[in-house]
Protein backbone atom coordinates (compact mmCIF):
# COMPACT_ATOMS: atom_id res chain seq x y z
CA UNK A 1 0.00 0.00 0.00
CA UNK A 2 1.43 3.35 -1.09
CA UNK A 3 1.29 5.54 2.52
CA UNK A 4 -2.23 5.24 2.60
CA UNK A 5 -2.60 6.58 6.13
CA UNK A 6 -0.75 9.68 5.14
CA UNK A 7 -3.18 11.74 6.33
CA UNK A 8 -4.30 10.74 9.52
CA UNK A 9 -3.06 12.66 12.52
CA UNK A 10 -0.62 10.49 14.23
CA UNK A 11 -2.85 8.43 17.00
CA UNK A 12 -5.38 7.35 14.52
CA UNK A 13 -2.58 6.29 12.13
CA UNK A 14 -1.16 4.25 14.92
CA UNK A 15 -4.69 2.63 15.98
CA UNK A 16 -5.29 1.76 12.45
CA UNK A 17 -1.79 0.54 12.03
CA UNK A 18 -1.90 -1.79 15.14
CA UNK A 19 -5.02 -2.88 14.51
CA UNK A 20 -5.29 -3.56 10.93
CA UNK A 21 -1.68 -4.47 9.73
CA UNK A 22 -0.95 -6.13 13.16
CA UNK A 23 -3.89 -7.75 14.23
CA UNK A 24 -6.58 -8.10 11.51
CA UNK A 25 -3.16 -8.94 8.50
CA UNK A 26 -1.22 -10.79 10.99
CA UNK A 27 0.22 -13.86 9.12
CA UNK A 28 -0.33 -12.26 5.88
CA UNK A 29 2.28 -10.86 3.70
CA UNK A 30 1.84 -7.02 4.40
CA UNK A 31 3.94 -4.44 2.65
CA UNK A 32 3.02 -0.33 3.16
CA UNK A 33 5.20 1.82 1.77
CA UNK A 34 5.63 5.26 3.83
CA UNK A 35 7.64 8.11 5.04
CA UNK A 36 5.81 7.52 8.66
CA UNK A 37 9.32 6.90 10.57
CA UNK A 38 7.13 6.59 13.93
CA UNK A 39 6.63 3.19 12.68
CA UNK A 40 9.89 1.77 11.76
CA UNK A 41 9.76 -0.08 15.14
CA UNK A 42 6.40 -1.41 15.37
CA UNK A 43 7.50 -3.25 11.49
CA UNK A 44 8.59 -6.64 11.00
CA UNK A 45 11.23 -5.68 8.56
CA UNK A 46 12.16 -2.56 6.94
CA UNK A 47 13.69 -1.82 3.22
CA UNK A 48 15.59 1.48 2.43
CA UNK A 49 15.13 2.08 -0.85
CA UNK A 50 17.16 5.28 -2.22
CA UNK A 51 17.54 5.69 -6.09
CA UNK A 52 15.59 3.15 -6.76
CA UNK A 53 17.79 0.63 -5.14
CA UNK A 54 17.66 -1.62 -2.21
CA UNK A 55 19.94 0.21 0.62
CA UNK A 56 19.09 -2.01 3.36
CA UNK A 57 16.71 -4.46 4.97
CA UNK A 58 15.98 -6.03 8.01
CA UNK A 59 14.56 -4.99 11.34
CA UNK A 60 14.63 -2.08 13.44
CA UNK A 61 16.66 -3.46 15.85
CA UNK A 62 18.80 -4.62 12.92
CA UNK A 63 19.71 -1.38 11.00
CA UNK A 64 20.21 0.96 13.96
CA UNK A 65 23.52 1.96 12.78
CA UNK A 66 22.83 2.03 9.38
CA UNK A 67 23.84 5.04 7.44
CA UNK A 68 20.90 4.59 5.17
CA UNK A 69 18.16 4.39 7.72
CA UNK A 70 20.06 7.04 9.85
CA UNK A 71 19.63 9.58 6.70
CA UNK A 72 16.08 8.85 6.44
CA UNK A 73 15.56 9.36 9.60
CA UNK A 74 17.80 12.80 9.54
CA UNK A 75 15.51 13.86 6.50
CA UNK A 76 12.54 13.27 8.04
CA UNK A 77 13.00 15.43 11.45
CA UNK A 78 14.12 18.19 9.20
CA UNK A 79 11.34 18.40 7.18
CA UNK A 80 9.06 18.13 10.43
CA UNK A 81 10.92 20.97 11.66
CA UNK A 82 10.74 23.11 8.27
CA UNK A 83 6.75 22.35 8.06
CA UNK A 84 6.29 23.20 12.04
CA UNK A 85 8.49 26.98 11.36
CA UNK A 86 6.02 27.13 8.84
CA UNK A 87 3.18 27.29 10.54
Amino acid sequence: MDDPISALDANVRKRIFKEVFKGMLKGKTRVLVTHAIDFLPLSDRIAVIKDGEIQAIGSYEELQGNAHLQEVITINKRNMEETKAQH
